[in-house]
């Protein structure tokens, strides 16, 4: 062989030895990357999949808590209609007691005419008036 292939030929295989350590550095960078990086989306879509848990947690109490005010809600509504119609009824009774008082002040102001009349009768000897 002569001097001129040797050189050729160990530049060849210089050159195809730095070829293959630069692509496997280059390709030796990426692939450790996505590991890391897939292992990252695990861990993210971990903390998602909890906080999905979570937020659904929060959203079935708030739901219960919801459905508890509903009821209370019905239950103060329903007590608020009795009391209109205890108003109703007491406002009722009470012109019934105004009625009662009138007629009762009426009564009291002839009784009192009738024991006026009476004493000044009394008072003239018992005569009674042509």
């Amino acid at each position: 062989m002569d001097k001129e292939k040797l050189w050729q030929s160990i530049f060849f295989v210089a050159g195809v030895l730095f070829v293959v350590a630069v692509c496997w550095y280059l390709l030796r960078e990426p692939v450790s990357d996505q590991r890391e990086r897939a292992d990252d989306v695990r861990t993210e879509l971990s903390n998602t999949g909890a906080a999905q848990r979570d937020a659904q947690s929060h959203l079935d109490n708030a739901g219960q808590r919801i459905d508890g005010s509903i009821v209370i809600a019905d239950e103060v509504a329903g007590r608020i209609d009795e009391a209109a119609e205890r108003i109703a009824d007491s406002e009722e009774r009470n012109a019934e007691c105004a009625s009662i008082v009138e007629d009762s002040e009426r009564r009291i102001g002839e009784s009192q005419r009738i024991i006026q009349s009476i004493r000044k009768r009394a008072g003239q000897g018992g005569k009674q008036a042509p």
